[in-house]
């Protein structure tokens, strides 16, 4: 797993899996080697501090976005072993369901980047055409995650525009939220709609082990 959090390191140890974490800064490696079950190392994934066709698969959550394709790929395609798999994932939220564009537009009514939905899930464009990952899959999973009024109010009482707001600004934004939430729950309560988005690909190790060819039309300089 390459830049995990505690809590993604914990799910994946907790199903039996041997989990080694690469993580670039020192006290969150140091974090996720006290979690039973991970391994983790102080590293950059776009050169990992590991051998050679050791893997059976890399998992990058929330974060390939983050990372320089062109190194990090041909480097994860050599720590996995031939027909392993690398997992790219991204949570993301719904922004299509009603309630939700309600907020989002109210937010942006002192804060234009709120509820951006900004999560660069495009850089697996990379992943898809890479020459050392040529086959892949994608999925998507519904996850509906619950929310109380007070959750949601402080949600955006937290915004850093909703802050420097003065008193009576922000007193009357968040009462707006609180109306929202009162006016949405119905019987059921409000549940923050997301989308796990999730790709697999399959390595191909030629790519890695072709030999290098002479390009014929280069400039040719006689001494």
């Amino acid at each position: 797993m390459l830049c995990p959090t505690v809590t993604h390191c914990r799910a994946v140890a907790s199903h039996g899996a041997d989990v080694l974490a690469v993580h670039r800064d020192p006290d969150a490696a140091a974090r996720l080697n006290r979690i039973p079950g991970v391994m983790a190392v102080c590293g950059a994934p776009e050169s990992l501090p590991l051998n050679s066709a050791c893997f059976d698969a890399v998992v990058v959550h929330q974060g390939f976005h983050e990372l320089a394709p062109g190194l990090v790929l041909p480097e994860i395609a050599r720590v996995l072993r031939p027909g392993s798999v690398l997992g790219v994932s991204w949570l993301v939220r719904d922004d299509t369901i009603p309630w939700v564009k309600r907020l989002a537009a109210l937010l942006r009514t002192v804060d234009e980047s709120a509820m951006s939905g900004d999560y660069g899930t495009e850089s697996v464009n990379e992943l898809i055409s890479s020459t050392y990952f040529p086959e892949d899959e994608h999925t998507t999973k519904r996850l509906w995650v619950p929310v109380d009024r007070d959750s949601l109010i402080a949600m955006a009482a937290a915004r850093p525009a909703v802050r420097a707001l003065d008193s009576d600004a922000r007193s009357e934004l968040l009462t707006k939220v609180a109306a929202l939430a009162d006016d949405s729950a119905g019987t059921s309560g409000l549940r923050l709609p997301y989308q796990l988005e999730c790709w697999r690909a399959w390595v191909d190790h030629d790519e890695l082990t072709s030999p290098i060819g002479r390009v014929d039309d280069g400039l040719t300089i006689t001494l």
